[in-house]
């Protein structure tokens, strides 16, 4: 039931009515058609608050539009343009639906859409085209929480992807003087991290990055180039849900197909429904957190929520966390969720930032763990940007965002890494390997986003860990207790450097790294912790000789580790059957080819954990000899066919006729494709 006014004096009665203050001041500012006093309708004078025509709108411009006497409103006031209205936390079902109705009554004819959160069965903000002076009357109005343009997110990319030179020998953290280096007042005292213990069943990754093993590098212990791996607690992350907000995923990328978790995808509004990722960000990032090789919690379940690459609105990124939060509630996973926006966006406008504000604590407000980035741009201005400056991640100083910075894999602060020691909650390495999308293979990019994946990770094992249950789900206080204990178990590498981040698995106690056999003072690893995993074999060698020779050729070499050169052409094939192969290659032998070479390569991918075989297949322009061959440490298999026709002389106004065999020596000009 909407608030009644009194006729005379329509604020008289305010102070008997919740929100009607509210109420009273916003429609006497927008009695110029967006929001009017309807006529008396009651026995005792008072007025109901009703919704004008639309066509009002044009015909009285709003207070704040007019100008000077006999000046026309500004187009911009006037023009409807996509804005975003986002409602108060506090707002009540009678708040929103007022402010839907009178959303419907003055938008733009279909711009008007909702996202309701599942939790409270209520819209959380409002899309529609309006004007600018609609928008600065509709935010007076009760339940609003922020009224802003949708306008697009500034998307920073991280900065170079190129290795960054090796620093100077950098001095490590006095072993078993970790409390000293917190300051005097704690020199004395044996640091807290001392006392933790590893879980009964710990993992032991058979090889890892080395910005891995850091993660799992215990206060006191050795380098990590020492230690025998990374380490981790069995569970893994088993039950939790990691949610990327990012540009989505290459699903079929070998990090992803084997993991134990599931893999899911939310798209928010104007994104490509599809499952996929143009630019490889969300895909680098999601096996930081999850992959198999690269990821610091193997077993959690994996959600990319999708935003649109380089053009994400303001109301896409807001939809996502609202996504989120449904998605959270529905499942019945509060306390076991932890979001991670890497995007590194900048919502410049003030009312955008405060909206965005609004929704990281509702989600909070469930449970929900949130991790960001410290951003990227110390480089350009070392005085303007060491210390935060770009969104969610200054809103930590207000809210229990986790923030994270990078490091080198020394611990030095990497040189683009914004935040000071007391802004970050932690720091993790920030040059590392990652899946690379729409391939198999792996990067080396550098920034702040894969160091903060590389912390959600180790916050979604923590909250997969009974024993640290009763210490995190405490339902109200998660994340301020998550945040406390990210805080606790990061430590500097080095002397001066900045804490980073620590599982709480100390590597060290589970065995030494390619100990052939055990050593004095090198500790056996308990075969019912770890027990390493054995390659698999490597692929046969080709039997050439088993298959037959196709008409009009003649074998004429077969060896292993031999590799053709000054070719005509190349073509590479992978996972190719041998047997069929080889009559395939032999056609392409046309023209001015008189011999043909196919070799194999086989290539151990140890992040898949499997050898990777492929065939190619060579033209040469004369007769085979061995002179054509060269010893290349990949090739373990070739094979040699020589073409069972006359050779053609160059000489006979032939511009690509076959070489004879001492030109062919000279000639190095070849062609490579690859299908």
């Amino acid at each position: 039931m909407l608030p009644r006014f009194h006729q005379r004096n329509p604020c008289f009665s305010f102070q008997m009515l919740s929100g009607s203050l509210l109420w009273c001041l916003a429609s006497l500012s927008l009695n110029h058609g967006v929001l009017s006093l309807g006529q008396p309708d009651q026995p005792d004078g008072s007025r109901e608050l009703v919704h004008e025509s639309p066509s009002h709108l044009v015909e009285q411009p709003l207070p704040d539009t007019e100008g000077p006497a006999g000046t026309a409103p500004s187009t911009s006031a006037t023009s409807p343009t996509p804005y975003v209205i986002v409602v108060e936390q506090s707002a009540t079902r009678e708040h929103i639906q007022d402010l839907e109705n009178t959303l419907a009554t003055n938008a733009a004819a279909g711009s008007l859409k909702a996202e309701t959160s599942a939790r409270t069965g209520l819209a959380v903000f409002f899309s529609a085209d309006i004007s600018s002076a609609q928008a600065d009357a509709i935010k007076k109005l009760p339940g609003v929480g922020a009224v802003t343009p949708d306008s697009i997110v500034d998307e920073k990319e991280p900065p170079d992807s190129s290795e960054p030179p090796s620093p100077a020998q950098l001095p490590l953290a006095p072993r078993g003087l970790f409390g000293k280096i917190f300051g005097s007042s704690r020199s004395s005292r044996k640091s807290p991290l001392s006392e933790v213990r590893n879980p009964v069943i710990v993992t032991l990754q058979p090889t890892a990055p080395r910005e891995l093993i850091v993660i799992s590098q215990a206060p006191g212990s050795k380098p990590a180039e020492e230690l025998p791996s990374f380490a981790y607690a069995a569970e893994a992350g088993e039950g939790v849900t990691i949610y990327m907000i990012d540009s989505g995923l290459d699903p079929q990328h070998p990090e992803f197909e084997t993991m134990k978790g599931d893999t899911r995808f939310i798209y928010t509004p104007d994104s490509d429904e599809t499952e996929t990722d143009e630019s490889g960000h969300g895909t680098c990032v999601a096996s930081k957190a999850t992959g198999r090789f690269f990821g610091t919690a193997k077993n959690a379940n994996l959600v990319m929520v999708k935003v649109p690459t380089n053009t994400t609105k303001v109301s896409s990124l807001f939809a996502a966390l609202v996504e989120i939060g449904s998605d959270v509630h529905n499942r019945k996973i509060e306390g076991k969720a932890v979001v991670n926006l890497s995007g590194g966006n900048d919502l410049v406008k003030k009312s955008s930032t405060w909206a965005f504000r609004l929704l990281l604590q509702t989600l909070i407000s469930q449970d929900i763990v949130i991790v960001v980035p410290s951003d990227n741009n110390r480089m350009e201005d070392k005085k303007k940007y060491d210390k935060l400056t770009g969104q969610p991640a200054i809103f930590s100083r207000t809210m229990d965002l986790i923030v994270v910075g990078a490091v080198t894999a020394e611990g030095e602060r990497s040189d683009y890494s914004q935040g000071t020691t007391k802004e970050l909650t932690t720091s993790a390495p920030g040059y590392i390997r990652c899946a690379r999308a729409n391939s198999s293979a792996w990067i080396n990019p550098r920034g702040t986003s894969g160091a903060a994946a590389t912390v959600t990770g180790v916050i979604a094992v923590w909250l997969s860990q009974e024993e640290h249950s009763a210490r995190l789900r405490v339902p109200g206080k998660l994340v301020a207790n998550v945040k406390a204990m990210v805080k606790e178990f990061s430590y500097p590498r080095i002397k001066g450097g900045p804490p980073v981040i620590w599982n709480g698995i100390d590597s060290s106690k589970l065995g030494c790294k390619w100990r052939p056999k055990k050593k004095k003072g090198c500790p056996a690893v308990n075969p019912w912790k770890f027990e390493p995993q054995s390659p698999p074999p490597r692929p046969p060698e080709p039997k050439w000789d088993e298959t037959v020779t196709p008409a009009g050729f003649e074998r004429v070499y077969e060896d292993d580790k031999r590799r053709g050169h000054n070719y005509l052409e190349v073509w590479e094939v992978p996972d190719a059957n041998p047997v069929t192969f080889l009559p395939w290659c032999l056609k392409l032998c046309e023209a001015n080819c008189a011999s043909v070479f196919i070799w194999r390569i086989v290539v151990w991918q140890e992040m898949r954990w499997e050898y990777d075989e492929k065939l190619y297949c060579a033209t040469f322009a004369s007769k085979w000899k061995h002179s054509n061959s060269l010893l290349w440490w990949h090739a373990d298999a070739g094979v040699a066919y020589n073409k069972l026709i006359p050779e053609i002389s160059p000489k006979l106004n032939d511009p690509v006729g076959i070489l004879s065999d001492d030109e062919s020596d000279k000639e190095e000009n070849w062609s490579m494709y690859a299908s």
